[in-house]
């Protein structure tokens, strides 16, 4: 909650909130005096499954054995009840909950040591005959939500980290502007798929403005002799990808192979067309 009505908590609780005790021999009820510091000393507990208010009022409650009454007016403040009201109980509740400006909150008070927040003015005689059943309410989880501009960026981010592997993988999701230009360099033979270690150098690497991000890496393969022997040396370890996949297609068409790596370009090649159906080429988006 933070702050209320422009004010800090404190002052919102000392002007909203009235705390009773009864006096038996008067039969009259009593303000009671709060100590905030033994208060603040245990709201913490409360405000791991309840909101400010039902926190104070319960680190208040659970602090000043006096209380057994809590009065404020209507719409300044929320509170929640512990208890389940069945049968007779759960009509009183019906016709002792306020029907002016105040809200009046009893608290019971068993022999046990425990105690329970129920809405309704009640006395302890009453209370004490009430068949009551604690509520458990679940841990409080903080829900932040982010702005537009941040969810944008982590869907960017996402996306521009899946196309690392695949390079059709996350493109659908890039903002429009991204997406026109890197399809652009797709389709000139450039792939968003990092190297294999030991192609690295057969690479050339550019960059691609993102929208909220760092820049998107690309790289496009120079199919040399030495690459193709590479190839051959590391065919049982070559992964079968997309980006890889579109770049063997160009280098068999663009680079001159001796029949010793031929086949294994080939091999490369079938293995492709088998995984992709052929349409991981350059107008496969």
């Amino acid at each position: 909650m933070g702050t209320r009505f422009d004010e800090d908590n404190y002052k919102h609780w000392k002007d909203t909130f009235k705390f009773q005790s009864y006096d038996e021999e008067k039969a009259e009820y009593k303000t009671v005096k709060i100590n905030m510091e033994d208060v603040m000393d245990r709201i913490d507990h409360y405000r791991k499954k309840y909101d400010e208010d039902d926190a104070f009022v319960r680190a208040v409650i659970d602090t000043h054995d006096k209380v057994v009454r809590i009065m404020f007016t209507k719409d300044l403040a929320h509170l929640t009840e512990s208890v389940h009201l069945n049968g007779f109980a759960a009509l009183l509740k019906v016709l002792r909950e306020s029907k002016g400006e105040m809200e009046i909150w009893s608290v019971a008070r068993p022999t046990d040591g425990n105690w329970f927040l129920v809405k309704g003015s009640f006395t302890k005689r009453e209370l004490a005959n009430m068949d009551l059943h604690k509520k458990e309410p679940r841990d409080k989880k903080e829900t932040k939500k982010e702005n537009p501009y941040q969810e944008l960026k982590k869907k960017e981010e996402k996306s521009v980290e899946r196309l690392k592997n695949n390079e059709k993988d996350g493109f659908d999701s890039l903002p429009i502007k991204v997406k026109e230009k890197l399809k652009e360099k797709l389709s000139k033979g450039w792939t968003t798929e990092e190297p294999l270690s030991f192609f690295k150098d057969f690479y050339t690497e550019s960059e691609i403005n993102s929208v909220f991000n760092d820049k998107i890496k690309i790289y496009k393969l120079k199919a040399t002799e030495e690459f193709f022997n590479k190839l051959k040396e590391y065919s049982a370890h070559i992964p079968i990808s997309r980006g890889f996949c579109k770049s063997i297609v160009k280098s068999k068409n663009d680079a001159d192979i001796t029949s010793d790596v031929e086949k294994y370009v080939n091999h490369f090649v079938k293995k492709c067309n088998e995984k992709y159906e052929g349409k991981f080429g350059l107008h496969s988006f």
